[in-house]
């Protein structure tokens, strides 16, 4: 059992199965309009901001749409996902429930877009008044390789960072966090299967499933 002082998570590939949706959901967008979605196209555009994809989605396939309406679509598809179709990791939700039994301080620390998309996936597992703060790469300079927004998860906590642990499925985040003192959590997720030995030596602690944390 692994019970920290308090405790930052990420939300995508680590509370939650979900670092494939977009790639779903770029097949199902191409498919309703009789393309289908080649691994050159999900390479191309997983770089892209929202605006520039469309725009390529768009020359790409010769599309009738707009940006703004290639992107409200793909947003749409999203909310539907994350309220629905989303699933937590097994075990997660009763790890939450552990912690919250000890008492223990929680936070959000995500990178989640569209934002809205955080209130639905947390609301439709009945897990938002678990958290103390949802803290948001937007309102920090510096991406998940940098501390800041796990610093500023733990100032809202009150918390210094030696008293927080951060779980989270990626290495640079690990990395990151790491970088700012806090104690770190590695868990496994597909997505990062090629960088898990390194997570493994790196993070404090490094699981595959959150039953061990149990």
């Amino acid at each position: 059992m692994f019970i920290p002082k308090a405790a930052i998570f990420d939300l995508d590939g680590t509370l939650f199965d979900s670092m494939t949706i977009w790639k779903q959901i770029d097949e199902e967008f191409l498919r309703q309009r009789g393309f289908v979605c080649t691994q050159d196209y999900t390479d191309a555009i997983k770089a892209m901001g929202w605006l520039e994809g469309a725009e390529y989605t768009i020359a790409r396939y010769h599309l009738s749409e707009t940006p703004e309406e290639v992107m409200n679509t793909w947003f749409a598809m999203s909310e539907e996902f994350y309220a629905h179709r989303v699933a937590m990791k097994p075990y997660a939700k009763e790890y939450l429930t552990l912690l919250s039994e000890h008492q223990v301080p929680m936070a959000v620390a995500t990178s989640m877009e569209p934002q809205a998309n955080i209130a639905l996936v947390l609301g439709a597992h009945g897990i938002t008044s678990l958290f103390k703060n949802i803290t948001l790469s937007t309102e920090v300079s510096r991406g998940k390789g940098f501390p800041d927004i796990y610093e500023l998860a733990a100032s809202r906590l009150g918390l210094p960072p030696q008293d927080c642990a951060v779980f989270e499925d990626i290495l640079v985040a690990i990395r990151g966090a790491a970088s700012g003192g806090f104690q770190t959590v590695g868990i496994f997720d597909p997505v990062s299967e090629n960088d898990w030995k390194d997570i493994e030596k790196e993070a404090d602690l490094a699981v595959r499933t959150w039953q061990e944390l149990l």
